[in-house]
């Protein structure tokens, strides 16, 4: 259901900024629908050379998500973003669809699939549109609840390359009271898996969120409606931070998040 996210650098803008920090959810409700803001700022950010964009300070997305079905979901996203030192830029524009293979029970394991398509907008419109695939896995247990979702990338459109890239996001969640998780999130990509650059120049990152939870029901991953529930207004509210694992990543980003179902 939610999904936790920001870009990265603008200068780098041809990966999948997208889905860097979205932590998806499996399950869909029917006729429930999402709205939820994300934002990031950034410390410790690569410069750019001479003559190149400068590097992103700042990251917003805004994100209105749709549950026609038990089994389907979509999600529009508009991204912007801000310079270092420049102003807000409306960037990019993101669909995504995800089809629900194995609902996932209060306990145990739960598997859908996603597939998302990126265009570049202003002045990063002569950037490749890209895309990715790839499963959404959760396992539950007890106040735990672990997901995985694994990306293969692309890019399509004038002067993309045929190489295919790779990213990961991963969350390890807590709930520790009846309206409050914590949570362990990593973060990474790979851009050629076919000639993939030393690990220390990849980007990878890593680092807690605390949430809080308000109509806990439906923003409730360890328990399961019951037939005939109507969905009920809840928010769902996460600070966090992520740190740098590798050379090439910015040292810190503070990502905050909104979300409110209905």
């Amino acid at each position: 259901m939610v999904a936790v996210a920001a870009a990265t650098v603008i200068a780098c803008a041809s990966s999948a900024a997208h889905a860097e920090f979205e932590i998806p959810q499996v399950n869909a409700e029917a006729g429930s629908i999402e709205a939820e803001y994300r934002g990031a700022t950034h410390d410790g950010l690569l410069l750019a050379e001479p003559g190149e964009e400068a590097s992103l300070e700042q990251s917003h997305e805004l994100e209105f998500q749709l549950a026609p079905a038990d089994w389907w979901m979509y999600r529009i996203t508009p991204g912007l973003t801000q310079p270092m030192g420049g102003d807000l830029q409306y960037t990019d524009f993101n669909f995504e669809t995800q089809f629900v293979l194995l609902r996932r029970p209060p306990e145990g394991l739960g598997v859908a699939f996603m597939f998302g398509y990126t265009h570049y907008l202003n002045d990063l419109q002569d950037l490749p549109d890209e895309y990715e695939y790839g499963p959404i896995i959760e396992y539950a247990t007890g106040d735990w609840l672990l997901t995985l979702n694994p990306l293969l990338t692309g890019l399509r459109g004038r002067d993309a390359s045929s190489a295919t890239g790779f990213e990961y996001a991963a969350q390890l969640q807590y709930r520790f009271a009846k309206h409050w998780a914590i949570a362990a999130l990593a973060f990474g990509e790979i851009e050629n898996l076919s000639d993939s650059s030393p690990f220390e120049d990849q980007v990878h990152r890593a680092g807690p969120t605390l949430y809080l939870l308000l109509g806990e029901e439906e923003f409730d991953e360890f328990a399961e409606e019951e037939a005939g529930d109507e969905p009920e207004t809840a928010w769902k509210i996460g600070l966090g931070a992520l740190f740098a694992l590798t050379p090439a990543t910015t040292d810190l980003s503070l990502k905050a998040m909104v979300a409110l179902e209905y």
